[in-house]
């Protein structure tokens, strides 16, 4: 029986891919309305057109936007938790949560027995669940709506 730690870190992972795509359609989605309102930066002057702001500096500020900036900080927070654990219990990881192979795929794939692959599994979860704390309430907000 797994913790709830275990539970909320479970989710979270499960959740990343989701939550990428909806950063990267959000992302995608500023651009097109940066084209799309004559914000185009290739009608812009190189040289910043008497603003003080570079073109670089007024390109870039299409993206400071409240939404995106929360959903940079969780994908950024849950991935970086993840490429932080040690290889083994990272792809063990992949495997069980966005490849969605049971216990005894994941060993089999990796060679490993299944009690290693829960032993990795457990160590995974419990590291990334004191690293998703700093994330939770945005991957709540993106959870009921609030961020998509």
């Amino acid at each position: 029986m797994s913790s709830y730690k275990h539970r909320m870190a479970e989710g979270a992972i499960k959740d990343f891919p989701k939550i990428k795509q909806d950063y990267d359609s959000y992302k995608l989605m500023l651009d097109a309305r940066a084209l799309a309102g004559g914000g185009c930066i290739f009608d812009e002057r190189v040289d910043g057109g008497g603003v003080s702001d570079s073109a670089g500096e007024r390109y870039m500020d299409r993206y400071n936007d409240p939404v995106l900036r929360k959903l940079q900080a969780l994908v950024e927070g849950i991935y970086t938790a993840y490429y932080e654990l040690p290889p083994a219990e990272r792809r063990v990881i992949a495997l069980r949560y966005w490849q969605n192979l049971d216990v005894p795929d994941v060993a089999h794939e990796l060679m490993f027995s299944e009690s290693n692959v829960y032993r990795y599994t457990r160590s995974a979860l419990s590291y990334l669940y004191r690293q998703i704390l700093s994330v939770q309430p945005l991957l709540e907000d993106w959870r009921t709506g609030g961020l998509k």
